[in-house]
C-alpha cells in the first residue's frame, strides 16, 4: 500500500497505528502461547487414572448414597517423592442419593503426601487433602488412599483428634467408610 500520496500527518498516524496493532497482536500471541504452554506442563506430568464407583451406606448396611467419578494420581508409578517432584492426587466424585435425589459434586485436590507403607499385601498413602463442599472447600482433611495391586484403590478420610469442625462434617459427610475405586 503506497501512503505517499497522503499528507505526512496521515502517514504518521497510519504508521503509529499499523505498530500498535501489531504490538498489540504479538503480545496476545506471547500471552496466549505461555499460558498453553504452563497449561499443558501442569496436565502433563505422569499419572495413573481411574473411576470412583462406591456406594456409601448406613449403620443398618442399605445403600443411602451411590458415588461415581474419576481419579488422576502420580503415586502409583513413583516412589520418589520431593519438593520438585511432588505427590499427585485428586478426584471428581459425584453423589447421589440412591433413590436419585439430592445429586451434588465434590472435588479433592491440594494433597500432601506425609507417609507410604505397605500393609497386608496394599500400598498406603498417608496425607492431607482439600475437598470442596457446598460453600468453600475444606482444607488439611487427613486423608489415607490405598492401592491394592493396582486393581483398585480406597480413598478414606480419616478423623483425627485435633481437626476442626469442618474437618469433621467433611468426614461424616462421606460416612466415615473408605470410596472406593478401579484403576
Amino acid at each position: 500500500m503506497d501512503i505517499s500520496i497522503y499528507p505526512k500527518d496521515v502517514q504518521t498516524q497510519f504508521l503509529v497505528t499499523v505498530l500498535i496493532v501489531g504490538t498489540i497482536y504479538l503480545v496476545s500471541i506471547s500471552i496466549s502461547v505461555g499460558v498453553s504452554s504452563a497449561s499443558n506442563e501442569q496436565l502433563e506430568y505422569n499419572s495413573t487414572t481411574g473411576k470412583i464407583i462406591s456406594t456409601l451406606k448406613n449403620e443398618e448396611e442399605n445403600k443411602m448414597w451411590l458415588l461415581s467419578g474419576s481419579w488422576k494420581s502420580n503415586l502409583f508409578i513413583n516412589t520418589k517423592f520431593n519438593h520438585t517432584n511432588p505427590a499427585k492426587f485428586s478426584a471428581k466424585i459425584n453423589m447421589v442419593m440412591a433413590n436419585g435425589s439430592l445429586p451434588h459434586k465434590h472435588k479433592i485436590s491440594h494433597f500432601m503426601l506425609t507417609n507410604i507403607s505397605t500393609v497386608n499385601n496394599s500400598a498406603e498413602y498417608e496425607g492431607y487433602a482439600a475437598v470442596s463442599m457446598k460453600l468453600d472447600p475444606v482444607f488439611t482433611i487427613p486423608v489415607i488412599i490405598k492401592n491394592y495391586h493396582n486393581e483398585t484403590i480406597s480413598i478414606s478420610f480419616e478423623s483425627l483428634h485435633d481437626i476442626t469442625l469442618d474437618q469433621k462434617n467433611v468426614i461424616s459427610h462421606f460416612g466415615g467408610k473408605p470410596i472406593s475405586g478401579i484403576f
